[in-house]
């Protein structure tokens, strides 16, 4: 799956849950200001999210929900999601190390995702190790995807 695949069904699937700010999608996703800038725009480009103005508790917002077809294409891209995640946890049923890192090279920024939607637990994170061994070159770091998840 290619960057912005990636991106477009990170940002997809936490709209499922409701319109949320740029700063919660940040938070769900663990995706920089930029990178949910420019992916929304994509989106709502392609007419699958609305951006709207709402009332906050001290100065308006922009908050971003899913469209009609947003949500359909959101649909796909959560049962997509689900099976990354069962995949993940297959690997570590089966002790396969080699498989498993393969997999969360491939599909490591859908991590903290995984763990917002509750279909990875942190207990069989925390036995994966140092998230580092398979981010790749120029990704976020451990730390980072770590504070995503908390």
């Amino acid at each position: 799956m290619e960057g912005w695949a990636i991106r477009r069904d990170l940002v997809l699937v936490a709209l499922l849950e409701g319109p949320k700010t740029l700063s919660e999608l940040s938070r769900v996703t663990g995706l920089s200001r930029s990178e949910l800038e420019a992916t929304l725009l994509s989106l709502r480009v392609a007419g699958l999210v609305l951006e709207q103005e709402a009332r906050g508790l001290i100065r308006r917002k922009t908050v971003y929900s899913l469209t009609e077809q947003g949500r359909k294409e959101a649909k796909e891209a959560r049962s997509r999601i689900e099976r990354i995640a069962q995949e993940v946890t297959q690997k570590v049923e089966e002790g396969d190390d080699e498989g498993l890192e393969e997999l969360l090279t491939a599909y490591v920024l859908f991590l903290p995702l995984l763990m917002h939607l509750h279909l990875l637990d942190v207990a069989l994170l925390q036995q994966l190790g140092d998230i580092n061994d398979w981010a790749p070159e120029g990704e976020k770091s451990g730390d980072e995807l770590e504070d995503t998840w908390i």
